[in-house]
């Protein structure tokens, strides 16, 4: 039996998995967050499992930071990657300067001072690139952290930039992937918030 769809059909298929692609990007990103804190605490007995409270925000901001890592430039283990994404997560998440100062002791000890340097400089550019996106999108933000709550958005925009030629408005699209997004049960932030942020940052990139 040969079964037949027109064009609207699959483009509303094709929509569905992109739309579950991110749901499963954001659980990657908690699955990430939650991997480099498991390494630091076993190799470097610190406990910062309060930094998974923002899972998928800090993943969305280090992901990049540790492929930028492993270029090949640099002749360091994977704990020591780990160390050095955490260090530059708690710079950013993790309002606790004794744990902070813990984290920079490890650095030291272990000779990734200029390493880590060079790294927290990418990763406030990528903050920075990040935060002037959001403004520009005429998201209300009230502190950098607001901002970096957000985070999570980073690995996502091109494939919201997909979704714009879907054909449906821009209202229902934004649902739709505010939904996804809420329903990988990762993300901080409400589903009606979010709903607005993307519709912004659609009509930003469309």
């Amino acid at each position: 039996m040969e079964f037949l769809i027109n064009e609207s059909q699959l483009k509303l298929i094709l929509q569905e998995q992109d739309q579950s692609k991110m749901s499963d990007y954001m659980k990657e990103l908690y699955s990430f967050t939650s991997n480099i804190i498991n390494k630091v605490r076993k190799t470097y007995g610190l406990n910062l499992k309060l930094l998974l409270t923002w899972g998928a925000s800090v993943g969305g901001l280090v992901m990049p930071l540790d492929n930028f890592i492993r270029s090949g430039r640099f002749d360091i283990t994977d704990e020591q990657v780990a160390l050095l994404l955490v260090g530059v997560a708690c710079t950013y998440f993790y309002d606790n300067e004794n744990a902070l100062k813990k984290i920079l002791s490890k650095i030291k000890e272990e000779g990734l001072e200029d390493i880590f340097k060079e790294v927290l400089l990418k990763g406030k550019n990528l903050k920075d690139s990040f935060t002037k996106f959001i403004k520009s999108s005429k998201v209300t933000i009230n502190s950098t952290l607001d901002i970096i709550t957000y985070a999570f958005l980073i690995p996502i925009i091109t494939d919201i930039q997909s979704l714009i030629t879907s054909g449906e408005d821009i209202q229902t699209v934004s649902m739709k992937v505010a939904k996804r997004l809420v329903a990988s049960g990762v993300v901080l932030v409400g589903q009606v918030v979010l709903t607005e942020i993307i519709k912004k940052i659609i009509k930003k990139l469309s």
